[in-house]
């Protein structure tokens, strides 16, 4: 019990309340978009009887939407030196989005919901990260984003077990399920509006408005640039979860109806990794961390790769959260590190759009490879290139933790 108060005590004193406030922000509204991912496809297959590849089409038109949006909305919020009010818009507009999408009848419906949420979605990321920045203190800022990861994680399994629940309470009724995700998305609003304070001098900001210019990627430093040559490598490595889900029902028997067992499994791992290992980086070296983790990866592709059997495929999936927990809040750890306060939104924006490029074209890689010689194939290729990223990152591990 004193162990638990004396954890719990360090929790409130090294994190500020405004990123607790922000992370079960996130975890809320994660709950919400988790119930749209998963159900809006269902519901233009069953119910609108839309093809599968169409509904490829709009997930991928939706996705891309989110993460060109993040870069923008980044730039901007440097521009104006605010953070919060384009945080409360991208999450205002993941609210909206449950409503429109209920009483969506057609594939527009649905399409202009799905992207109103995904835009939503881009809007507060880039700032949300660049918030965290500005809130935590430098010994502390890799426990900060942990924190965040795990609760956005937690956030995500539960809006799995919400739409199990909701559905099988309704009869699967797909339209109230979309109407309810919206009570943790307007919850998730309220407390940004409540507990997040900015610290803004109107009169700076009025004065020292930061023009928008292209030169400002080159003031990101090069830290900066080095770092994104390695997730440029990692994230090149890290095509869709969906691969692990084929490999299990498609070669060794799975039932389908067991699927998100592996979604459920990884995320669970990520929670459980990203606030101790942020933590332990901010008392050792974040590149060391980062390199357990681009290990892990490495071990997550080659387990499953050779796997034999589902239990190799289950083992090489936990090792694919613990990457998943740590490399993401590295990542973002290191991007608030190298960046100038003032570009923090520019660094952050730019960092996702590169992250979504490297892992859109791993995935379509993945898939021609599966398609060619099997989902194995292409796991081993993965290995492949986190050797290549483990080779950067050792490469260039001095020069980023100088």
């Amino acid at each position: 019990m004193r162990f638990s108060a004396g954890l719990f005590d360090s929790l409130r004193k090294d994190i500020p309340r405004a990123i607790w406030a922000v992370g079960f922000a996130s975890l809320l509204a994660n709950v919400s978009t988790s119930v749209v991912f998963a159900g809006s496809a269902l519901y233009l297959k069953t119910v609108l009887g839309v093809s599968v590849a169409t509904i490829g089409m709009l997930e991928a038109f939706v996705e891309a939407i989110a993460y060109g949006v993040r870069i923008f909305s980044g730039v901007l919020s440097d521009y104006f030196r605010k953070r919060k009010v384009f945080l409360i818009l991208g999450f205002a507009m993941i609210t909206i989005s449950k409503p429109m999408l209920s009483l969506s009848r057609s594939y527009g419906g649905v399409l202009l919901a799905r992207a109103t949420d995904r835009i939503g979605n881009g809007i507060q990321a880039s700032p949300r990260d660049a918030l965290l920045s500005d809130f935590a203190q430098k010994e502390h800022k890799g426990e900060c984003f942990g924190l965040r990861q795990s609760l956005a994680v937690i956030g995500s399994t539960l809006g799995g077990l919400f739409g199990i629940i909701v559905m099988q309470l309704t009869n699967n009724n797909f339209e109230v399920m979309f109407m309810l995700a919206g009570i943790p998305a307007i919850t998730a609003v309220l407390i940004l509006i409540l507990f997040v304070h900015e610290k803004i001098d109107t009169e700076k900001c009025k004065k020292e408005k930061r023009k928008i210019r292209i030169h400002d990627l080159k003031l990101l430093g090069k830290k900066f640039w080095i770092l994104m040559i390695i997730v440029i490598a990692t994230m090149s490595a890290r095509f869709s979860e969906v691969f692990i889900a084929l490999t299990a029902c498609g070669n060794f028997g799975m039932d389908i109806s067991y699927g998100t067992s592996i979604t459920i499994i990884y995320n669970l791992l990520s929670v459980f990794v990203s606030y101790p290992m942020g933590k332990l980086s901010d008392r050792t070296s974040r590149t060391t961390v980062l390199f357990i983790g681009i290990i892990s990866l490495a071990l997550a592709h080659l387990t499953i790769g050779f796997a034999h059997g589902l239990t190799m495929v289950f083992l090489g999936t936990i090792f694919w959260g613990v990457q998943r927990g740590i490399t993401e809040a590295m990542f973002a750890t290191l991007v608030s590190d190298f960046v100038p306060k003032d570009l923090r939104g520019t660094g952050f924006g730019t960092y996702y759009l590169i992250v979504s490029g490297s892992t859109a074209s791993a995935s379509a890689m993945a898939g021609m490879i599966s398609q060619s010689f099997g989902e194995g194939a292409a796991f081993l290729g993965g290995a492949c290139v986190c050797c290549l990223a483990l080779s950067l990152l050792l490469f260039f591990r001095k020069f980023l933790s100088s």
